[in-house]
């Protein structure tokens, strides 16, 4: 595994990565950037993001994850002029030690109603999140949701073997799991705020090997 350097982040190069990542031709993506912190759905050419999000300010984004069964790809801003954001591929089979742990999300039961398929998950004290999940996968006994990661473990090379020290060294988001541990899946693929006509399963499916290669480092 290895930094990937960019001079530009967009929505193609996201979309690039997503057969890194799962199989299933659709995959988390959990955004953070000024004014706007949550989960949106990533498909083969297209992210789809919640009502709220009226248009995405790319220059802005200090961190985004792209995640799903495989693995999770991680870019984030570094304040370089030239490249100002690097990115890194971590696939889940290649990690070899790491610590399990639930992040529980803000929301209570039931959701806020909202746009099908993207429902608001809002706490008494105002806080809350949107998710492109239909309201009718959900129920009480799954609240709260919760974020599932692993923390990789890594060592101190730099020690001889009597002092071969451990920590954390990386941290991959997995999944989104209900209160059982079960994940929480994507919805159809047509969403209100990013719809074609003409699109199908067949067409995003990773399995299917016809994505082109279109990452590049800019």
């Amino acid at each position: 595994m290895s930094n990937q350097p960019h001079e530009e982040l967009n929505e193609k190069l996201v979309c690039s990565h997503l057969c890194d990542v799962t199989k299933k031709g659709s995959a988390w993506i959990l955004l953070q950037e000024p004014g706007f912190i949550g989960f949106g759905a990533v498909y083969k050419d297209k992210i789809c993001w919640p009502p709220s999000v009226e248009k995405l300010d790319w220059k802005r984004i200090r961190d985004l994850r792209l995640f799903g069964e495989i693995g999770e790809w991680h870019v984030w801003q570094h304040w370089d002029k030239q490249y100002p954001w690097k990115s890194r591929l971590r696939k889940l089979d290649d990690i070899d030690d790491a610590l399990t742990e639930s992040h529980v999300l803000w929301g209570d039961w039931p959701p806020k109603p909202a746009q099908e398929p993207w429902v608001k998950l809002v706490e008494t004290r105002g806080t809350e999140i949107w998710l492109p999940i239909a309201e009718s996968q959900l129920g009480k006994n799954d609240f709260p949701l919760r974020l599932k990661l692993k923390q990789v473990v890594g060592y101190d090379d730099k020690n001889d073997n009597s002092s071969h020290l451990a920590g954390i060294v990386d941290a991959v988001l997995v999944a989104l799991v209900n209160t059982s541990g079960e994940k929480v899946v994507l919805p159809p693929l047509h969403f209100p705020s990013c719809s074609e006509a003409d699109r199908d399963e067949e067409e995003v499916n990773c399995s299917n090997g016809d994505l082109p290669d279109t990452r590049s480092n800019s």
